[in-house]
């Protein structure tokens, strides 16, 4: 019998400060925004030069090699340990559960927010905006719903906001600097009755400030001191070269399998519960031809695209991985091949991939002016929550990052 997923949770709804370019899906497991440049806010891109896209860095060139730093004995202890929330899914969900953590805003709560590394800013609802009396102003984003409809969200400014509930260095609560967030309603807000509402998300603006620790076996979520998680974990981990993909702030890696001989772009996304890739993608991964009967015995997943239309995903069992820098012929310069994983790596298990030209990665992997065309996966939770993950979210003035994965489950 054919399952299907009767809840498609990744449903995104991408916005931007410019409406020519504003674009929109039903896919991705959170609401991912990409603002460009608003008044009086610096970009990603003025902060990290993003002038290249990063992606051919990441994916064609060997420009993305660095040295390791090590990090003084004196930092190599988290600023904040706290307890990993995992948001409890629908029975006819796939994937695996969310993350979230707990917040002060405005010096009440805590609050439910979930952790979103697909996510550029962060999120609060409509109803603690109400109940903190946030003042909106005249700055907003325009956007369209999945189903054509035009939308317009408040963005505010959030003062006074905190990580809480936890272990922290000097027994000290870590409060962040002033946030941007969007104020919208999201699917994730009354998903899981043990944490209802949720009442924001955390995206990679205040994410950007860490290195931050997914310690899934431990039910735990670190918040290091930037650079420092190399130095805390040493061996314990393997290494990934990672980058910044463009002026969104999400990171990418290279993704492969077992069997493939190219690796593609893949952006990391613990707001997903499930991944995904492209046909382009699931061609040099070495999945079947489209229409072949091998994705007619696994779950389908039904999305809206950005013309509102409902198209079907299918999905199929897949072994991923991922491979190193680019190696370079030592007389050319060109390059010949990419790093293998080292021996103590052994690929994530299988996972029900999800396999469609979804529209969310030409409009979140373009360069603002063009879609991106190429092979693309987002890797979300099924992948992710496998093991301990480590990103090495902020790296100032650089597009360069790492990120530290178990070698195995």
């Amino acid at each position: 019998m054919k399952l299907r997923s009767s809840l498609c949770l990744l449903s995104v709804v991408t916005f931007t400060l410019r409406a020519d370019t504003t674009r929109t899906d039903a896919f991705s497991p959170a609401v991912m925004f990409k603002p460009r440049r608003a008044p009086g806010r610096r970009s990603f891109s003025d902060t990290m030069r993003l002038e290249e896209m990063a992606r051919r860095d990441l994916l064609l060139s060997g420009g993305i090699l660095w040295t390791s730093s090590q990090a003084h004995a004196a930092q190599i202890e988290p600023l904040a340990d706290l307890p990993m929330i995992r948001l409890k899914l629908p029975k006819a969900a796939l994937g695996r559960e969310y993350v979230a953590l707990r917040l002060r805003v405005n010096g009440q709560g805590p609050y439910d927010f979930m952790v979103d590394s697909g996510l550029t800013t962060e999120l609060i609802t409509p109803h603690l905006q109400q109940s903190l009396g946030i003042a909106t102003g005249k700055n907003k984003l325009q956007g369209l719903a999945s189903g054509g409809s035009t939308q317009s969200n408040d963005l505010v400014k959030l003062t006074d906001v905190s990580l809480c509930c936890g272990k922290f260095s000097g027994d000290k609560e870590i409060e962040l600097p002033s946030l941007t967030a969007v104020i919208t309603d999201f699917p994730q807000e009354h998903i899981d009755p043990g944490h209802d509402p949720v009442e924001g998300m955390l995206g990679m603006e205040a994410l950007s400030l860490f290195d931050v620790d997914f310690d899934f076996p431990a039910g735990r979520i670190r918040f290091w001191k930037s650079g420092t998680a190399a130095g805390a974990v040493g061996n314990k981990l393997v290494e990934i070269p990672a980058v910044v993909i463009n002026e969104t702030g999400l990171l990418g890696i290279r993704l492969s399998a077992p069997e493939a001989n190219q690796p593609v772009l893949g952006f990391l996304d613990c707001g997903a519960t499930f991944s995904a890739v492209n046909w382009s993608a699931a061609k040099l991964l070495g999945l079947p031809d489209k229409g072949a009967s091998d994705y007619k015995t696994g779950p389908a997943i039904d999305a809206i695209g950005i013309d509102g239309r409902p198209f079907r995903l299918p999905t199929i069992k897949k072994e991923l991985t991922f491979v190193g820098d680019v190696q370079q012929d030592s007389t050319t310069g060109r390059p010949i091949g990419f790093d293998k994983p080292p021996s103590s790596w052994k690929p994530w298990e299988k996972v029900d991939l999800a396999v469609g030209d979804l529209p969310v990665f030409p409009s979140l992997l373009g360069d603002g002016t063009r879609p991106y065309m190429g092979p693309a996966a987002l890797i979300g939770l099924d992948v992710l929550s496998q093991r301990r993950v480590i990103l090495e979210a902020g790296r100032p003035g650089t597009r360069k990052r790492r990120v530290f994965v178990s070698g195995s489950s």
